[in-house]
């Protein structure tokens, strides 16, 4: 596991106090704490709460490591676009939790929390770079 997908109870804490006006952000932290700070399992076992039939489609029957690669590739799409920095700024995590909210895709939007700290984490530019 590397860093970019684990944090720590700090961190944590840091992150519910930047999102703390967004209540579905504040939801999904509570899954990642639960999860020990593991953000690919609790990408997955967010998407399997899901009460959304696509998203829950799209889980059934994959590994941990297979569907983060597959939410990872989705999310490159949305992101990974000339500007999407400028458009993000100041304050990118609650950007891309916001993006990823309102995206149109339903798998993005149910994960949008930890996927966008794990982006924060590797940094946007090394996430577009894959």
């Amino acid at each position: 596991m590397s860093d970019a997908t684990q944090l720590t109870a700090d961190e944590i804490q840091q992150y519910r106090e930047q999102l703390k006006d967004n209540p579905e952000a504040i939801a999904q932290l509570e899954i990642i704490k639960k999860c020990d700070g593991d953000l690919q399992y609790a990408t997955i076992r967010l998407a399997r709460r899901s009460n959304i039939d696509e998203v829950r489609t799209i889980v059934r029957g994959e590994n941990e490591e297979n569907f983060w690669q597959k939410v990872k590739a989705k999310a490159r799409i949305v992101v990974c676009r000339d500007g999407i920095q400028d458009d993000l700024a100041p304050n990118i995590l609650g950007g891309l939790v916001g993006l990823f909210a309102t995206c149109g895709d339903p798998l993005l939007a149910v994960v949008a929390t930890p996927l966008a700290i794990h982006i924060i984490k590797e940094t946007l530019e090394d996430f577009c770079k894959f």
